[in-house]
């Protein structure tokens, strides 16, 4: 062995195993260099597969940066940015660049000339014989004064009441106290309902006047240290806002408003407009008018703080003086079409303009859909298209009285009746990060549980967005529900026309407080600063909204059957109609019949719904070569808010015609199921009560049928 050994490792033969072993050596490099080059267009190739098996909703989900969302922030709210203002025109323009450069298929302008309200330096409250207030920024003399838009340009004099809150609950209490109202003042304060809606409902009890005010123990030093040194409002603050209950231009009161259209003016604009004087004050202005009342008062219901109710034994004189003006309103939309149903629109949208900075109210909403649209917009780029068209809009002029997205939606009204899948809608993205806010029709329920379920929680990365939604509700309403709880909608926003005037369906969401509005809302401390330092510091509230939006809005624009269900809006219109009975049985103790007809056709809808639902979920295309099926499928699930549009609106209000959701009429901020019927039932108008009664079961029976019938198509 060891002389085989010493034989290969001697003379001629090392050199021969010499000359072997460089070959091999060659070799081996050789080899490893090219199955190295081999392995890497391999893991290449592979990582290239991997990507193209990674859902589209994940890809754009993973490129919505809570950096970027702060970034748009602190640029949109920089400056104030009013409608009718060169400063939101600009922003418009920096929308319209920007999903220009995110290679949207279509960006324009789209224009209308409206009715605003502005403030002038006429407005005034007088006693003691001498001017006590005048509106003013104790803050910054760059920004608009503090006003009501749409208050009734008057100077009225009388004793001051104090309304608590102004709702209906409290000027009945007030009456049952035998405090006189007609003829007086109303001191209120902000929150609870719409602005508009405490001043209705004083002018309906005889009141001639009101003056709103933040009270600390909501909003202020009675919660806590106040900015800069803390989260709540100063004294000095107050909050702007319109008064008016009428949506969209008034004075172009159901028809778009072109720029040359007809506009109301005088006692023809009058009779929709407010009815009496409005004017927001700071807490230390009303303070002493407050002091006005101490003495002559009955015992302060409990619940409405430490005060006097009234009516003071000295008279104030209130003077609001607004200037109506027309101006340019300028909405931009952004497209992205469908390569399949190019002619069904998703839409998504939010508002722009801002009574000042507007950090949270509009621009946290509007900030967190450009990283979304920017997003999709990284999609594009690789070539792929959504099935059906998505439509993103910047609204104009939204706080004045949603005046952009209705003139948009009363102007392409066919088109959207006809095309509108449905409308997302997002106006502050986290005035909090206590809970989660919903509102949307029933249809959409499932999907937003769905789309949640998927969805991170901003809290924590071991719960889900639905996590944080219901175990918040038990958290902070001390309430355990077996779903999250979804609000029916009101008229606080840009999807109150294509819900109550289209009928397309509607959602709208936010992280929020758990007490009520944000304590900043529409004053000159909604600013970035204050947002980010004690409101969502890190904005991962708004990156996972954000995140939870795109969910929907792709599973809306890209899912082949659409995902709204039949069977959640049959089953809430159920449980509505009990809730109608159970709350009102002395009110509709002689509508038995009535009532009787409407719960047996609410059951029918239950049952073809359910129906249905089985067919569509045993839907194949394997037999619908030409997709006429899935089409009629699709067609019945988006038009189903549609068939509950009645033409000529409900009875003193023309411009909301959906009879089964509909703004509350003594707060339009809220929803109300059955509108029609519970206004009239209040009302004690037997005779109206009865044909509401008689077109909501009518509705019921066309809507039943005709998703009967598809079943038998199918």
């Amino acid at each position: 062995m060891l002389d085989r050994l010493k034989y290969f490792l001697t003379g001629k033969r090392l050199a021969w195993i010499a000359g072997i072993c460089a070959v091999v050596i060659i070799l081996i490099v050789v080899i490893a260099v090219t199955t190295k080059k081999g392995g890497k267009e391999d893991e290449k190739e592979e990582d290239e597969k991997e990507e193209e098996n990674v859902p589209l909703v994940n890809k754009v989900v993973a490129l919505i940066n809570n950096e970027n969302i702060r970034a748009n922030i602190k640029y949109f709210a920089k400056e104030p940015h009013p409608a009718g203002g060169q400063r939101n025109l600009d922003l418009g323009a920096e929308v319209k660049r920007r999903w220009e450069s995110y290679g949207f298929d279509d960006v324009f302008n789209n224009d209308y000339e409206v009715l605003l309200s502005l403030p002038t330096e006429e407005s005034y409250i007088k006693y003691k014989g001498e001017v006590q207030y005048k509106p003013r920024n104790n803050e910054d003399s760059n920004i608009i004064p503090p006003f009501n838009a749409f208050s009734k340009n008057d100077k009225v004099t009388g004793q001051v009441v104090y309304v608590n809150y102004g709702r209906v609950e409290d000027l009945e209490k007030l009456v049952e106290l035998n405090v006189d109202l007609n003829g007086k003042i109303a001191i209120c304060r902000y929150g609870k309902i719409f602005r508009g809606s405490k001043a209705q409902n004083a002018f309906e009890k005889g009141m001639i006047g009101m003056i709103l005010y933040s009270d600390p123990a909501d909003s202020g030093s009675g919660k806590g240290d106040v900015y800069p040194d803390g989260q709540w409002l100063p004294d000095t603050g107050v909050q702007r806002g319109n008064v008016k209950s009428v949506k969209g231009d008034i004075s172009t009161h159901l028809y778009p408003s072109y720029e040359g259209a007809y506009h109301a003016t005088g006692e023809e604009l009058a009779k929709i407009a407010p009815k009496i004087p409005v004017i927001p004050i700071p807490y230390n202005d009303i303070k002493p008018i407050h002091a006005m009342i101490q003495a002559s008062s009955p015992t302060i219901p409990e619940g409405w703080g430490n005060y006097k109710i009234g009516p003071s034994t000295e008279a104030i004189e209130l003077n609001v003086k607004t200037n109506d003006t027309l101006a340019k309103c300028r909405n931009i939309i952004g497209v992205i079409h469908g390569n399949e149903e190019s002619d069904r629109y998703v839409l998504v949208g939010v508002h722009r303009d801002a009574w000042i900075h507007g950090a949270v109210d509009p621009v946290s909403g509007m900030s967190t859909i450009l990283e979304i649209s920017r997003a999709l917009g990284e999609q594009l780029k690789t070539g792929w298209r959504p099935r059906r068209t998505i439509i993103f809009a910047s609204w104009d002029a939204e706080e004045p009285g949603i005046m952009g997205s209705y003139e948009f939606a009363e102007d392409f009204m066919i088109a959207l009746k006809h095309k509108a899948v449905a409308y997302i809608n997002m106006d502050s993205a986290a005035g909090g990060i206590e809970m989660l806010r919903m509102k949307s029709t029933p249809n959409l329920i499932s999907l937003l549980y769905d789309a949640a379920k998927k969805t991170e929680s901003p809290k924590s990365p071991y719960e889900t967005m639905y996590d944080f939604w219901i175990g918040t509700e038990k958290e902070y309403n001390d309430i355990v529900y077996e779903l999250p709880p979804v609000q029916l909608i009101g008229s606080g926003s840009d999807y109150t026309a294509f819900l109550n005037e289209i009928g397309v369906s509607c959602v709208d969401f936010a992280y929020k407080t758990d007490y009520g509005t944000y304590p900043m809302y529409h004053t000159q401390y909604d600013t970035y600063e204050w947002l980010s330092t004690y409101g969502d510091v890190n904005f991962t509230y708004h990156k996972y909204l954000g995140d939870f939006a795109a969910r929907t809005l792709l599973s809306l624009a890209n899912d082949e059957i659409l995902p709204l269900s039949a069977v959640d809006y049959a089953n809430k219109i159920q449980e509505l109609t009990l809730s109608l009975i159970t709350k009102n049985p002395d009110k509709i103790s002689d509508l038995d019949l009535e009532i009787t007809g409407m719960m047996v056709l609410a059951q029918q809808f239950v049952d073809a719904a359910t129906k249905f639902q089985e067919h569509v979920s045993s839907y194949t295309n394997a037999t619908d070569e030409s997709g006429i099926k899935l089409r009629n499928i699709n067609d019945k699930l988006m038009l189903m808010d549609r068939q509950f549009i009645h033409e000529q609106g409900l009875p003193g209000r023309p411009s909301f015609r959906h009879l089964i959701f509909a703004p509350s009429s003594t707060d339009t901020y809220a929803g109300s199921a059955f509108p029609g019927i519970g206004d009239e039932l209040n009302k004690g108008d037997r005779t109206t009560t009865q044909k509401q009664i008689g077109l909501v079961t009518a509705k019921l029976e066309a809507v039943t049928r005709s998703i009967d019938s598809e079943v038998s198509f199918l």
